[in-house]
């Protein structure tokens, strides 16, 4: 009797009735321990459907990998929203998160598509699992998940089983019966006495791996072997069967889950890999070929007894599979794999070169702490050799803001240079220059300090930055040059003298990083004492500069003022174009980045003009996005969800959070966070009459304006402020200040009321028929397309063409911007 007969596929009926449900629901999660054929069972079911079949097998804990495969998926169908979606990252928090799922919405998907993600379990990140909610919320026509996993999806499952959105297949879906048993053995071709099938029985309890590895020592054999653990029975039945070469070769490939043909080749240095991968595949189920994606892979089960003999190798033998594994991940630009693995073999050295060669790009926040030991543990010996590997881990200190680790890495770094030999003296400087760039970001905000480091590095380098990336954000998110860096009151006109001076050096160290930065703060200074007519030239000019070299960051800082000077002269057709355009220019050009820039921006504009309703939803909930959002920026955050605060009279809370603002606004420090931030909590005071106290802490946003007559903040806040400078002025306060204030708020609060009153007029009413507005009011709620169905005793089709026209009457495309619509129109 062949051994091949093992391998004989057996489906239980009621998995195949289970999986019949796949089309009615948008998820399917199928739920098992290792080894009871979840994978299997998916995989022929599907075969048989006729569907289209998008398979992703998780590799590992990774994130960011899960999702550069994910976007890689939907090329197939659309490879601009692939691209965008790859753009966009792992959706970290609720702005990534809606554009993701904007996207996905997006593809035209034929009819019963199925992704599936296999060993979902690996990933164990709550970005994926609520991405993927939001997903199965979303009901994309055509559209189904399914799962594949041994733990359960998520922490809202139940939810979504209660809400009609996702079935679920268990583990007791799998287990066969004692009558299942018998008649698997009987499509292998093996028939069992009662006392034989009694074993089997009790000792598999319905479990189809155990059950499999009995039949194939039976077929061996011909009898029913009596291990004490699996594991005996696999090394009995399936790893002393195979020579004694296949067993070297497992345990050389044994360390991955998958891998290709060239990967084996690599990791043997044998020219007989194709002969031994063909023998091992043939003679059991545990190594499959999928010839779709030209992959093997071995069963879990297999791999977890392999890697039990793989770990009681020696150190010598595992150090050198590792480090060739680590080689094989650097000669397919895989980096962080490759780090884990030299991190295995203790070898520093290939660790450090791999940095170097992928220059920090596959470095992700994620790998923060992998990042950090692995320089903690490396001998300074090697670190010494590998200073450009330093450099890059210094940047991605600072920008993980790690800021003390940061400045002890630049002080080592700076020692391991002072020692290099004399002949090595061009190649010391330029490695000078470059510490001497990066040390001047720990002076960030002191433009005189930067400076320093910036002249110096001038001096040394003979090139622009090998290591400084010119497309990151100059601004660290903020949208305000002169918020960044406008520090001591009394020297605003210097520090845009200063900033100057220092932009020339650095944008030459920089390839263009930055460039129009210094017109920008000029342009700023111009708006925030008044001068809107200069303020109008300098902004253009830091437009054009911007643009030309691409520094989309400084870019948005110049819109940002042009939208502030439109209110200046009551420029509504400009404002809402520009809003929109800025905001489809970023999602074009996949600068999703910025999204939480413009976020800031919009909220800024929209609570100035007391459309709260417009502000986005993270800000108003003061949601700081601080895995996009970079430190610098967390006071002009505050200085948006303060006016929020204001405009929606949380007068206790904004007076609460006031000392926090001004702690934050301190540390560098943002001098305009703090005027800002005094005013909302004076006019705060003031609404809950509490009068003294209010122009006491009025008095302290003046004293910090005043000797720069910076005055916009004041005219900006005009509505709540105004008694209170008038009897500020009346007492002898800043009078010349005050005067100018007064003297220019009336047009501007007129303008401003005037497009408030215009943005107001568009939301009146909804063009909407009775059932779709019931249908978008059920939306809101959260019910998905077949319970508002069953509700309003409809066909789901119906509810899906009626949900097309709603989203083309309102402009949106998903169910999530529909019910923010709704919620905001029913408390409007």
């Amino acid at each position: 009797m062949s051994i091949n007969d093992a391998r004989t596929i057996y489906m239980r009926k009621p998995v195949n009735q289970a999986l019949n449900k796949i089309w009615e629901y948008p998820l399917t999660v199928v739920e098992a321990p290792m080894g009871y054929g979840k994978t299997t069972a998916v995989k022929e079911y599907l075969k048989r459907s006729r569907a289209e079949v998008l398979w992703q097998t998780l590799l590992d804990e990774s994130a960011t990998v899960f999702w550069k495969r994910l976007s890689r998926l939907f090329r197939k169908f659309d490879p601009a929203a692939a691209d965008s979606l790859a753009g966009v990252g792992v959706p970290s928090n609720s702005v990534f998160l809606e554009e993701a799922i904007r996207i996905v919405e997006g593809i035209k998907f034929p009819a019963r598509t199925v992704i599936v993600f296999d060993d979902y379990h690996l990933v164990s990140s709550q970005d994926v699992d609520q991405f993927v909610e939001f997903l199965v919320k979303s009901e994309i026509p055509n559209l189904h998940i399914v799962i594949v996993s041994r733990s359960v999806f998520g922490e809202n499952t139940s939810e979504l089983v209660l809400k009609g959105y996702c079935w679920v297949i268990n583990k007791s879906y799998f287990v066969l019966s004692r009558e299942e048993i018998v008649e698997y053995c009987r499509l292998c071709g093996v028939k069992l006495n009662p006392e034989e099938v009694e074993f089997l029985v009790s000792y598999t309890e319905g479990w189809i791996s155990a059950v499999y590895l009995c039949l194939l020592g039976f077929l061996q054999d011909g009898r029913i072997e009596h291990q004490v653990s699996l594991y005996e029975l696999i090394e009995k039945v399936v790893y002393r069967r195979v020579s004694a070469e296949a067993r070297e070769f497992l345990l050389n490939i044994c360390i991955f889950d998958n891998f290709t043909l060239e990967q084996a080749e690599y990791m043997w240095r044998k020219d007989n890999v194709e002969t031994l991968l063909r023998q091992l595949a043939a003679n059991n189920a545990f190594i499959r070929y999928e010839q779709a994606t030209r992959t093997y892979y071995i069963h879990n089960i297999f791999s977890s007894y392999l890697r039990r003999i793989f770990d009681r190798q020696g150190l010598d033998r595992k150090q050198a599979v590792w480090s060739m594994a680590g080689e094989w991940h650097v000669s397919v630009g895989d980096c962080i794999h490759a780090l884990d693995y030299f991190f295995k073999a203790d070898d520093f050295e290939d660790l450090l070169t791999a940095i170097e060669i992928d220059r920090g790009n596959g470095i992700w926040s994620e790998h923060k702490e992998k990042l950090i030991r692995y320089f903690h543990d490396c001998p300074m010996d090697i670190k010494r050799g590998h200073l450009q590997a330093c450099l890059i881990y210094a940047i991605n200190l600072f920008s993980f803001n790690e800021m003390e680790l940061f400045a002890q890495q630049c002080e080592e770094i700076g020692r391991y240079i002072e020692v290099m030999p004399g002949e090595k003296e061009q190649e010391k400087d330029q490695l000078a220059g470059e510490l001497e760039l990066l040390c001047s970001f720990a002076k960030y905000n002191h433009i005189a300090g930067m400076s320093e480091h910036i002249q110096r590095a001038d001096s040394l380098m003979k090139g622009p930055s090998e290591f400084m990336d010119r497309n990151s954000s100059w601004t660290f998110g903020s949208p305000s040059v002169m918020y960044m860096f406008y520090r001591e009151s009394g020297h605003l006109e210097q520090e845009v003298l200063d900033l100057n001076v220092a932009i020339t050096q650095y944008c030459r160290l920089t390839a263009g990083h930055g460039s129009g930065a210094d017109s920008m703060m000029q342009a700023e200074r111009y708006y925030h004492i008044g001068d809107f007519e200069n303020a109008e030239i300098a902004a253009h000019k830091a437009l054009y500069i911007a643009r030309s070299q691409e520094q989309t960051a400084i870019e948005l800082c110049a819109l940002f003022l042009q939208l502030r000077l439109a209110v200046v002269k009551g420029d509504a057709v400009y404002m809402m174009s520009s809003l929109q355009q800025t905001r489809e220019g970023i999602k074009q050009q996949k600068l999703y980045l910025y999204l939480h820039t413009w976020d800031m921006c919009e909220g800024f504009i929209y609570s100035y003009l007391n459309q709260e309703k417009k502000v986005p939803a993270w800000i108003v909930n003061g949601d700081l996005q601080d895995r996009s959002i970079y430190f610098p920026s967390y006071a002009f955050f505050n200085i948006v969800w303060g006016k929020v605060l204001l405009i929606d009279g949380q007068y206790l809370k904004l007076i609460g959070l006031a000392e926090r603002f001004i702690d934050i606004a301190s540390i560098f420090p943002n001098l305009l966070g703090q005027v800002y931030t005094y005013i909302f909590e004076a006019a705060a005071k003031f609404k809950l009459r509490r009068h003294e106290d209010a122009r006491i802490t009025l008095k302290k946003a003046l004293d910090i304006a005043a000797p720069d007559q910076v005055m916009m903040p004041f005219v900006e806040n005009g509505e709540y402020i105004v008694d209170m400078l008038t009897e500020l002025e009346n007492s002898g306060h800043y009078p010349e200040l005050i005067g100018k204030i007064r003297e220019i708020l009336p047009s501007i609060e007129k303008n401003r009321e005037t497009m408030s009153a215009k943005f107001s007029s568009g939301d009146s009413k909804l063009p909407l028929t009775e059932r779709e507005w019931t249908i978008a009011e059920l939306v809101a709620t959260g019910l998905p397309n077949r319970a508002i169905g069953q509700t309003l005793h409809i066909a789901e089709v119906t509810v899906k063409k009626a949900l097309q026209n709603i989203y083309v009457k309102l402009g949106v495309s998903s169910r999530t911007a529909l019910a923010k619509i709704m919620i905001e129109h029913k408390t409007g």
